[in-house]
């Protein structure tokens, strides 16, 4: 069966790598994988948060407060501050 398939010529894999490397890196995916990140670290300390609402609060200072971390650490390396 290995005859049967052809492989994709380099500068196809290229584009489609070139594709997945965009998502993975625009803002919009790093700001949505930072609240699943936050929403499974609320998770996995609910046993200790004794309310709902707090848990919500904590969730949402979590996400907050790693989407401060990225926009000031990261996102600041890569557009050069003109003083």
């Amino acid at each position: 069966m290995r005859f049967l398939y052809k492989r994709p010529r380099m500068e196809q894999i290229q584009e489609e790598l070139d594709t997945v490397m965009d998502v993975m890196v625009s803002d919009v995916f790093v700001y949505l994988d930072l609240f699943v990140f936050s929403f499974i670290f609320t998770f996995l300390l609910s046993p200790i948060l004794q309310s709902l609402a707090l848990s919500v609060l904590f969730c949402l200072g979590t996400y907050s407060l790693f989407s401060c971390v990225y926009f000031f650490v990261i996102t600041r390396k890569e557009k050069k501050i003109k003083l």
